[in-house]
């Protein structure tokens, strides 16, 4: 009997008995990493775990588990966020996080958490056909049980992407003011922005924040209103001194020519008297390195006066639409007659 396994997506050891395949052909499978377990009686191909990221393989845990818990439950805290397509930097991603329809207290297994608090009708939907929590529901249950950190570089994605507002995310916050990390959960979406277009930015204004309120992404003009560079973060009390977050993708495809035009966009607000400093993702961990860079940048910024041109804060560009990342994997219907 064959042993190639043509979709792409979920499939339980049923469906392969069903499809006349053998336990010993699945244990053989798995032998040879042709197949991987994501948890007793699910399974993937292998070659497409290998490709998958972190997120991507809670994905799929979260959907077998899921699909294992009864008609009780929706995903919600980092297992929602992971579904919804939010960024889920720094968050653990071992356990599958649900909450039960039924409010009972909570319950916890080696790769589940059953969270027990109230969940009303509104603060869920159905998506790649499962339960899961709305995106402010999800921001705020992440923000009350984790560091404010992640929480708010999760919450910046989802303001960003139009999921949710601020608006939204303070009225959960106000509906779950009986939860445990209801406060901590408050100081960070008082901390958030839909201004951000990275975790590495959201990290960067944390920082930068602690020594002076940055704006983000404002757009530079000349003196005859033309426009310059739109800026990452620019210290309007601080002599307009402008800070550069250099992300690993900030190049893009071509990064020679994105190169060669950020060169001559830092040119032209130098020629304007603006002083820029810059710092990159391995800086995010030593902040005081970043803080003395600031410091520094003002010091030199005073010394040249005030920079001719203006600024102002223009809305941004749309953002990419994001895509629950299940579709891809989700449990399909298994090839018959294998």
């Amino acid at each position: 009997m064959s042993m190639d396994f043509d979709q792409r997506g979920l499939f339980t050891r049923a469906d392969a008995l069903a499809s006349g395949f053998t336990d010993d052909d699945l244990r053989r499978a798995r032998a040879h990493k042709s197949i991987v377990a994501i948890r007793r009686g699910w399974f993937v191909r292998g070659d497409v775990f290998a490709t998958l990221d972190s997120a991507q393989q809670h994905a799929l845990l979260a959907q077998a588990t899921y699909a294992d818990s009864g008609d009780d439950v929706v995903l919600s805290h980092v297992s929602a966020a992971v579904v919804l397509g939010l960024d889920v930097w720094n968050l653990p991603l071992d356990t599958v996080t649900m909450t039960t329809l039924r409010g009972h207290s909570g319950k916890r297994s080696r790769r589940r958490f059953l969270h027990g608090t109230d969940l009303l009708d509104d603060e869920w939907l159905h998506l790649d056909g499962m339960r899961v929590t709305r995106p402010a529901r999800t921001v705020v249950d992440v923000a009350r049980t984790h560091p404010l950190e992640v929480a708010v570089c999760l919450g910046d994605r989802a303001l960003r992407h139009g999921l949710t507002t601020i608006d939204e995310l303070e009225k959960c916050c106000d509906a779950a003011h009986h939860r445990s990390g209801a406060g901590r959960a408050r100081r960070a979406i008082g901390a958030m922005s839909a201004r951000s277009d990275s975790v590495g930015e959201s990290r960067s204004r944390l920082i930068l924040q602690t020594v002076s309120t940055p704006l983000s992404n404002q757009t530079v003009f000349d003196e005859d209103g033309r426009r310059i560079a739109r800026t990452d973060f620019l210290f309007p009390d601080l002599a307009e001194v402008i800070a550069e977050f250099d992300g690993e993708d900030k190049y893009g495809p071509q990064p020679r020519q994105a190169i060669i035009a950020e060169k001559n966009r830092h040119n032209r607000l130098a020629e304007q008297g603006r002083t820029v400093f810059r710092f990159d993702w391995r800086d995010l961990s030593t902040p005081q390195v970043i803080i003395d860079r600031l410091h520094a940048a003002y010091r030199r910024a005073l010394l040249l006066g005030t920079p001719s041109g203006r600024y102002a804060e223009l809305p941004l560009p749309a953002a990419t639409a994001l895509v629950g990342i299940c579709a891809p994997y989700r449990r399909c219907e298994f090839p018959r007659g294998a």
